[in-house]
């Protein structure tokens, strides 16, 4: 069972299929995993074919852990292109981002994000919306740095982070520009589970197989 490339881009989709669950994984040839317009299109238009196909498990992660290894979940929108928005264009972004991360929350599925590494920003949006949240390996950076930059991308962690993580805990992260392993992102709430990265896949797949949460 290996997995097929779906769409190609400054970040790509990976796909691994099984009867009624899917695996998604993130690749890019500096594996930051950044969250282009392209990539959010493509995640929209996936997620609805997944959903229409009858997938009921899927798990948002990066592509080297469909093979057992390992590397960073996603450092975010891609700056460049941030800063590049005007009034007419950052709406449409932000909407792509929000269009996606709702997919992870669609209650017809059960969705889980296996996290390691970076994950800011708009990464760390994209992390938790997932609706079961694993932590992989050592070396989470789990943090929402974006109002350093001024910037708010509108991809609904404001909203989310609230709900995962209660006011405090999104205040944390949002205005106390914490960074969080994954022993304090468990503590937070921000996890359900840290899983060794040996044994990563094969959690991953045991998780799809039997439709299970398993924390």
């Amino acid at each position: 069972m290996r997995p097929e490339p779906w769409h190609e881009g400054p970040t790509s989709l990976d796909l691994l299929r099984g009867a009624d669950w899917a695996w998604i994984g993130l690749r890019s040839a500096d594996g930051l995993h950044r969250l282009h317009s392209d990539l959010l299109v493509a995640l929209d238009r996936l997620f609805i074919d997944l959903r229409w196909s009858g997938v009921r498990r899927l798990v948002l992660s990066g592509a080297a852990w469909m093979a057992g290894g390992g590397g960073h979940f996603s450092a975010g929108a891609d700056l460049h292109e941030v800063g590049a928005l005007d009034p007419g264009s950052a709406d449409p972004f932000s909407r792509r981002g929000q269009r996606v991360m709702s997919h992870l929350l669609w209650p017809g599925w059960r969705t889980l994000t296996l996290i390691s590494g970076v994950a800011m920003g708009g990464g760390c949006d994209l992390a938790l919306h997932g609706q079961e949240r694993w932590a992989a390996g050592d070396g989470l950076r789990l943090a929402h740095p974006a109002a350093k930059h001024g910037i708010l991308t509108g991809f609904g962690g404001t909203v989310r982070l609230p709900e995962v993580l209660g006011p405090e805990g999104a205040a944390r992260l949002f205005r106390g520009f914490e960074t969080w392993e994954a022993e304090e992102a468990l503590a937070a709430g921000a996890i359900h589970r840290i899983v060794p990265a040996a044994a990563a896949r094969e959690a991953v797949l045991a998780w799809l197989a039997s439709g299970a949460p398993q924390r």
